[in-house]
C-alpha cells in the first residue's frame, strides 16, 4: 500500500492525527500500513469514503443468498490493492458451504492474497481468525430489503452528522419483522398512530427483544420505526425465533419505510448483522 494512502487514511481522523505526531516510529508505521487499528477495529474511521461501495457489495451479497462480511475485513485487502472489487473481496471471504465469514488465515491461503503484506503477518492484526457463533435468525426477509445504512456508518441525516448504531433495512410498509431468537419481549412502545416522519420522535414505534444466548451472554435487540398498530406481541411475553413481531413503518426520526435493527450487549452496541446465521438462506 502506498504511504500517501496511509497518511490520508490516518490523518483523516483526530485520533490518527495525534498518533501520527506523538508516536513517529517505523514499527508503528508498518503496523498502520498493513494491519492498523483504523482498519481492523469494528469502527472504521472515515468510513463515509467507502460507504457507497460497501453498501453496494452488501446488497448484492444479500440478494445472491450470501452471508455477511464487515467493512473492516473488506478494507484489509482493498487498501492494499484498490483495483480489487469490494464484492469480489466480499465473496472471497465467505465459506461457500456455511455462508460464514472465513478466518483470516484461510483467506490468506488463496493465491490472489497470499503475497499481500497483510497476509504475510496477519497474526499482527485484529482480523477474526476463528469460526464465529451465529445465534440469530434474520430479523426480516433480506430478499425484500435494501441496506441504506450499516453499523457504525458515518452519515448525514436531515442535515445532521452522526454515527449509526444499527442497520437500516429499507422496504415497503408493513413488511413483517421477525424475532431473531427465542426470547422475551421486554418493551412494546407504539405511541405514534400515523405512519409519517417526526424528526423529534426518535425511534418511533419500537419493540425490544431480550435474547439469552447462554448464561453469560444476553443480547438486547431493538426494532424501530414500526408501523402504527402493527404489534403482534405484548410486553413480558416470550417468542420463538422467526415469530412475527410487527410491520415495517416510517414512524419517528425516519427518512422512509425501513426497519432499524440494532443489537446491544451489556449496554454496548454490537454489530447485529455479524450474529445472523445465513447458512439456511435460500
Amino acid at each position: 500500500m502506498k504511504k500517501s494512502k496511509i497518511l490520508k487514511f490516518v490523518l483523516g481522523s483526530s485520533v490518527g492525527l495525534v498518533t501520527m505526531f506523538l508516536v513517529v516510529l517505523i514499527p508503528l508505521l508498518m503496523v498502520l500500513d498493513f494491519f492498523g487499528a483504523n482498519i481492523t477495529d469494528d469502527y472504521v474511521d472515515n468510513n463515509a469514503d467507502y460507504s457507497d461501495k460497501y453498501k453496494e457489495a452488501v446488497n448484492m451479497a444479500l440478494k445472491n443468498n450470501k452471508g455477511y462480511v464487515p467493512l473492516n475485513r473488506i478494507l484489509y485487502f482493498y487498501l492494499e490493492d484498490e483495483s480489487l472489487s469490494f464484492y469480489q473481496i466480499y465473496v472471497d471471504n465467505l465459506d461457500k458451504d456455511t455462508n460464514k465469514m472465513l478466518p483470516i488465515s484461510e483467506v490468506c491461503e488463496l493465491k490472489k492474497y497470499k503475497n499481500f503484506d497483510g497476509c504475510k503477518d496477519y497474526e499482527l492484526g485484529n482480523q477474526v481468525d476463528s469460526e464465529q457463533n451465529k445465534p440469530f435468525l434474520p430479523p426480516i426477509d433480506f430478499h425484500k430489503i435494501t441496506v441504506t445504512s450499516f453499523f457504525m456508518e458515518e452519515r448525514v441525516v436531515f442535515g445532521e452528522s452522526d454515527v449509526h448504531g444499527g442497520w437500516d433495512l429499507a422496504t415497503s410498509n408493513n413488511t413483517p419483522v421477525k424475532a431473531v431468537c427465542d426470547g422475551k419481549i421486554t418493551k412494546v412502545s407504539f405511541p405514534y398512530k400515523e405512519n409519517k416522519t417526526n424528526t423529534s420522535g426518535g425511534g418511533g414505534n419500537q419493540i425490544y427483544l431480550e435474547c439469552e444466548v447462554d448464561e453469560d451472554i444476553t443480547y438486547t435487540v431493538l426494532y424501530a420505526h414500526l408501523y402504527p398498530n402493527s404489534a403482534k406481541v405484548e410486553e413480558g411475553k416470550t417468542v420463538k425465533a422467526g415469530d412475527e413481531l410487527a410491520g415495517v413503518g416510517t414512524t419517528g426520526y425516519s427518512t422512509g419505510p425501513h426497519l432499524h435493527y440494532q443489537v446491544e450487549l451489556n449496554g454496548t452496541g454490537v454489530d447485529g448483522m455479524s450474529l445472523i446465521d445465513f447458512s439456511n438462506d435460500d
